[in-house]
């Protein structure tokens, strides 16, 4: 089974063509904010968050694949033991519009843990919490600013990585993973 995420441009083409208001970025974020909470979350609720149109369109049904995948690659890499998860961001853009993407998935992913019905971050574990609040201070930030575009460079791969490990942290959290068998 394929365990690498959909090309970021290809989804942002797909879901202009079948007119989504939401980005790849923030889709992800929703999925990943729902997953954490419930790995067992139906593929098909997140759709309709992320999905309207004709299921007969072409470029609906173009969408609906490509976000499929997306889902099913992001539940694999959430579960991978060798911690494979990555966000889901145009990686040759402008740091601009790398900020802006990333800012967008993590309003999706604040989006996605209401979804999954969390309704007061204080209910959750003191680091799940933590973290999830500072997810919802990035998404909601103005711009970074940077004296240099390496600056901005390396505090948004910096960023990235926190938000990356985050993730896998609260998943693990919320969702202990159980141990293997022990064989004598």
């Amino acid at each position: 089974m394929n365990d690498e995420l959909p090309d970021y441009v290809a989804m942002e083409r797909a879901l202009g063509r079948a007119n989504v208001d939401f980005s790849g970025a923030e889709i992800h974020g929703m999925g990943c904010g729902m997953l954490v909470i419930d790995q067992g979350f139906s593929q098909e609720t997140w759709l309709a968050q992320v999905l309207e149109g004709n299921p007969q369109d072409f470029h609906v049904q173009e969408a609906r694949t490509l976000l499929r995948e997306l889902f099913t690659v992001t539940r694999q890499q959430l579960n991978d033991p060798g911690m494979a998860f990555e966000l889901f961001l145009p990686e040759d853009d402008a740091l601009e519009t790398r900020v802006e993407a990333m800012q967008d998935w993590c309003q999706g992913f604040s989006y996605g843990l209401a979804l999954a019905g969390v309704k007061d971050m204080h209910k959750l574990p003191e680091d799940s919490r933590e973290w999830a609040e500072d997810v919802v201070r990035i998404g909601s930030s103005g711009e970074l600013e940077m004296e240099d575009e390496e600056e901005g460079e390396n505090a948004l791969a910096e960023i990235i990585e926190y938000l990356r490990v985050g993730v896998l942290m609260m998943n693990e959290e919320m969702q202990p993973m159980k141990a293997a068998p022990q064989i004598h």
